[in-house]
């Protein structure tokens, strides 16, 4: 089968993606076309990518240190702002050491070359991240993965493998679902198997904890995860990533992880920025409170509606609310009819998520507004009725 024919058989299944081109910032309300969209697809959680103050302070740092860091961090990249972006993300996570990386893809890779050698069992969530995964795949250890937070699965399966080098690798809060890691009861069992946990909350930090530093911090497992990874281009607004963990562990990373060694390093003037944007983040309770307030109205509304949205265990506050839908054709269709009305809602498809469990990913944000959400639960309840 050829190209032509993949190709083909995507556009047949409901699994062909299209790019829209975006004419303005990103914030709640986007410009595509000519047109204003009201936009439920971000991961700019607290409407940072945006914001005015971070941009004054992204021109000056672009003036002091230029647009580029020139080479890797271990040949003449590696500048004033990005070491004083590591000590501060260390103190923020609560954790001994920080390394920044130029994506989280990068961030996560890095892990097959850094901790996992030949003797490593990885033991991963099926509903982890694609580049977790890959990180495991393109590493010499071996891959086993549990079902979706399945802890009575996981224990057997570390009985099973104990003696060997164990790993457990889960995101924090997951990106898809917007459900949430056991991160308690797997502290309890790495500890027990004397298993090394890894946790990806790329999509918790910013917006869960007292400061914002995410799931593990609204847990209290600061000292009991040991290693936290997060990106910069969710509620940072910006781009890149980082880990932080023990000094050994981040000396490893630099030491071995070729996704560092051998990528140019993240912008100086952007590591500048998200050091500042470290502070902000601390102080938007005010954020995250609104955020909270704004998804009990989407749940309550979708309710009163009569659409049966997803119940997770006792987890309905996400800022991430997929609506099941199953066939991703359906999807697609749904995600079309409210994109005619202006409302961006991204039709989420296999392989992102599992066969039959295609959705729509709603992304609640701390720039949407009470009457935003109205306006989405209503246009959505109108198109399921016919009424469009």
């Amino acid at each position: 089968m050829g190209i032509n024919d993949d190709l083909e058989n995507l556009k047949k299944n409901g699994l062909f993606r299209e790019r829209r081109v975006i004419h303005s910032a990103q914030g709640a309300m986007i410009s595509i076309g000519g047109k204003k969209f009201l936009n439920f697809s971000s991961n700019d959680y607290l409407g940072f990518a945006n914001n005015e103050e971070l941009k004054q302070y992204m021109v000056e740092a672009i003036n002091e240190y230029g647009i580029g860091a020139a080479s890797s961090q271990l040949i003449a990249g590696h500048i004033e702002p990005h070491e004083r972006l590591e000590k501060k993300l260390a103190s923020f996570f609560n954790k001994k050491a920080a390394l920044v990386f130029s994506s989280g893809y990068h961030a996560n890779l890095a892990i097959a070359s850094a901790l996992i050698n030949k003797n490593t069992i990885i033991f991963q969530d099926k509903l982890n991240h694609a580049s977790l995964v890959d990180a495991a795949l393109l590493s010499k250890g071996k891959l086993v993965r549990y079902r979706h937070n399945d802890l009575m699965r996981l224990h057997s399966l570390l009985e099973k493998y104990k003696g060997n080098e164990l790993i457990v690798m889960t995101d924090g809060v997951f990106s898809m679902d917007g459900d949430r890691a056991p991160l308690k009861h797997l502290t309890k069992l790495c500890r027990a198997y004397n298993a090394l946990l890894i946790v990806d909350d790329a999509h918790g930090i910013g917006v869960l904890g007292e400061n914002g530093a995410g799931l593990v911090e609204e847990t209290g497992l600061e000292k009991k995860v040991d290693l936290l990874i997060g990106t910069f281009g969710k509620s940072f607004g910006a781009a890149g990533a980082f880990i932080v963990g023990s000094e050994t562990i981040i000396e490893a990373f630099i030491q071995k992880a070729r996704t560092y060694i051998y990528t140019t390093a993240l912008l100086p003037s952007l590591a500048a920025t998200i050091t500042h944007t470290l502070n902000m983040i601390k102080e938007s309770n005010n954020l995250r409170l609104h955020i909270k307030e704004l998804v009990v109205d989407y749940r309550m509304l979708m309710k009163k509606a009569g659409i049966l949205a997803r119940e997770f265990d006792n987890e309905f506050d996400s800022h991430i609310q997929p609506l099941i839908v199953g066939d991703a054709n359906d999807t697609i269709l749904l995600s079309d009819e409210l994109y005619k009305k202006n409302i961006l809602v991204p039709a989420i498809r296999p392989p992102t998520v599992p066969k039959d469990t295609s959705r729509l990913r709603i992304s609640i944000t701390a720039a949407h507004t009470k009457k935003d959400i109205s306006l989405l639960v209503k246009t959505i309840s109108n198109i399921l009725r016919g009424h469009v």
